[in-house]
């Protein structure tokens, strides 16, 4: 039964962070006016906006326009119910509060940046502040600052390697905040090992983009997604 309870509470919260994914980067309050179709603006009434129940019932589409809602929506509200889940069966107090914040918001930036190519200030603003309990209440809150420094520093060697022989800079001043707030979370030996297989799925997505749209040198990536997704699976890799 409680398993149910988290999952749910988690489809609310998918929803809501499905709000600041659309509003954040088109510089709209998160606040105001109510949830509404994107297409029509058609204030979405609270029995049209139960999570992921609604989009099946609605056939994906609005009740209003009957304009098709993007499958994004239900799968934000599916996969946060999840991580609720994971951090209800796995973890304990502090470390449960602090897991399912922090996952959340990086799953946040991870869409924001692969459809905009940005990482919101906001949103690292508030991840820090979800990272600070699990920090504070550590018996040894050292190993968190030594894998930002970590990270900070394995970023700097690239980054002034890359500018010195290709004259442009690696990564954007989101990524590089993202990587400290990772760094906090997840130590020094993960931090790099998370940078590592970010550059790895980049790598397969760049071949893949290659293959279907061909080749074109000034091609952006959004490393912060790849950086936020590979840091919640290592994460993980402590309950294996």
């Amino acid at each position: 039964m409680l398993y149910s309870y988290y999952f749910i509470i988690g489809t609310i919260f998918g929803s809501f962070l499905n709000v600041i994914i659309y509003r954040i980067p088109n510089q709209l309050s998160i606040i105001k006016p109510r949830s509404h179709c994107p297409k029509c603006k058609k204030m979405i009434p609270f029995y049209r906006n139960i999570p992921i129940i609604s989009f099946l019932i609605q056939r994906g589409k609005c009740n209003q326009c009957n304009k098709s809602i993007s499958f994004i929506y239900p799968l934000t509200e599916f996969i946060i119910g999840i991580i609720f889940l994971i951090g209800f069966h796995y973890f304990q107090y502090v470390e449960f509060i602090s897991f399912i914040l922090v996952s959340s918001l990086l799953y946040a930036i991870s869409i924001i940046d692969y459809k905009y190519y940005i990482i919101p200030l906001e949103l690292s603003f508030f991840t820090l502040l979800a990272l600070l309990p699990n920090i504070i209440f550590s018996s040894n809150p050292l190993f968190y600052i030594y894998g930002l420094l970590v990270g900070l520093g394995y970023l700097l060697f690239i980054y002034t390697v890359t500018w010195v022989i290709t004259k442009k800079e690696p990564l954007g001043l989101g990524d590089i905040q993202l990587i400290a707030l990772l760094g906090l979370w997840l130590g020094p030996l993960k931090i790099l090992i998370t940078i590592f297989l970010s550059a790895c799925i980049g790598i397969f997505y760049w071949i893949i983009l290659y293959f279907i749209k061909g080749h074109e040198k000034n091609r952006k990536l959004p490393f912060g997604t790849f950086l936020s997704l590979s840091a919640i699976i290592i994460y993980l890799t402590k309950l294996i």
